[in-house]
């Protein structure tokens, strides 16, 4: 998303919390964005609502996946057979002394 468009994150005093809490988790659910939370004006705490922070896990570690599979195929290009792997694993097997068919 251009800078231009990202909205401004939802900022509070802490106090919000013991004073609005109704009110602040009731922003966190509608806006599905993070509030940030701030104690003597810096920020301090993020609270999330549940349904976002799995929204953002999910797309998180779909990213991470999809990342490991990118470096696996430009470090590991080449594709096995299962006879190969069959083959490879029966000489692992060998090597440490161990008899599997």
């Amino acid at each position: 998303m251009p800078a231009a468009l990202a909205s401004l994150p939802i900022i509070r005093p802490i106090t919000d919390l013991r004073t609005q809490l109704n009110d602040v988790c009731a922003q966190a659910t509608s806006t599905q964005e993070p509030v940030v939370l701030t104690k003597n004006g810096s920020a301090s705490y993020v609270l999330l609502d549940h349904d976002a922070y799995d929204a953002i896990s999910r797309s998180t570690r779909e990213y991470l996946a999809l990342r490991e599979a990118e470096i696996e195929e430009k470090y590991r290009p080449e594709a096995l057979s299962a006879e190969e792997s069959d083959a490879r694993m029966r000489e692992v097997f060998a090597f440490l002394g161990e008899n599997h068919a």
